[in-house]
């Protein structure tokens, strides 16, 4: 991104900034201040004239207490946002998600066929409405819960209490980012949060492991294995 003609992508850019501040409902002035930028900085970024970075992206959401994700992919993803934000059908929402799915990591992807198929004991409904929730609690609700994992969850191995060892483990340290970044937003009042890091390397570390692979799990429990092919996406 830079002067002159903006393409496609550094228009998205732009316009994904420029709604991150609008729904933290702050001004260019107020924004600058957090960035400990100059407001011509941050108009100059939202008009695609001045470049920009993922880091900037991930420092403007968090700034803006708004999580950073839904905005990076607006990046990537044309009419994102504005679908997120409109009354949109069933259809174009299942496209959306496809469009995820193609991106997410093997982490990501191991995890929600986990979550559907893995010998857990709990029913995935159950579970994805138990998230859903949590996710309209307070920020501050939302830290404590996940304090209250995580200690149930070291607890449980340090003990040899999995009910499923074999099964997919949680990378513990992004869940344990995300509840620093959480709790340092909620001590300022905000109700939401984003992390700084991506963290790849725990990512990374994930996809090397010996034995990650889900292929012959995949297999056992009947899921489809085109699906299961989508990897490297990290």
């Amino acid at each position: 991104m830079g002067a002159g003609i903006m393409n496609e992508y550094d228009k998205r850019i732009a316009k994904a900034l420029e709604m991150a501040r609008a729904k933290a409902g702050i001004s260019q002035e107020r924004l600058a201040k957090r960035m400990g930028v100059s407001r011509p900085t941050i108009a100059g970024r939202e008009q695609g004239a001045s470049p920009v970075t993922l880091a900037d992206i991930i420092d403007w959401c968090v700034s803006c207490g708004v999580p950073a994700k839904r905005y990076t992919d607006a990046c990537i993803h044309p009419g994102l946002l504005e679908y997120l934000e409109d009354d949109i059908t069933t259809e174009e929402k299942r496209q959306i998600l496809h469009a995820v799915v193609d991106e997410m990591s093997n982490y990501e992807v191991d995890g929600w066929l986990y979550l559907y198929y893995g010998d857990h004991g709990s029913d995935p409904l159950g579970v994805l409405t138990e998230v859903l929730a949590n996710l309209h609690t307070t920020l501050a609700n939302r830290v404590a819960v996940c304090s209250t994992i995580g200690t149930n969850y070291e607890l449980d191995h340090a003990n040899d209490r999995d009910p499923d060892p074999n099964g997919i483990q949680p990378i513990m340290s992004i869940m344990y980012q995300a509840r620093d970044c959480g709790t340092e937003a909620a001590r300022r009042g905000d109700d939401a949060y984003s992390v700084r890091d991506v963290n790849r390397d725990a990512e990374k570390k994930y996809r090397d492991a010996p034995g990650w692979a889900l292929s012959d799990q995949a297999k056992d429990a009947g899921w489809k294995i085109s699906l299961f092919l989508r990897k490297n996406k990290i």
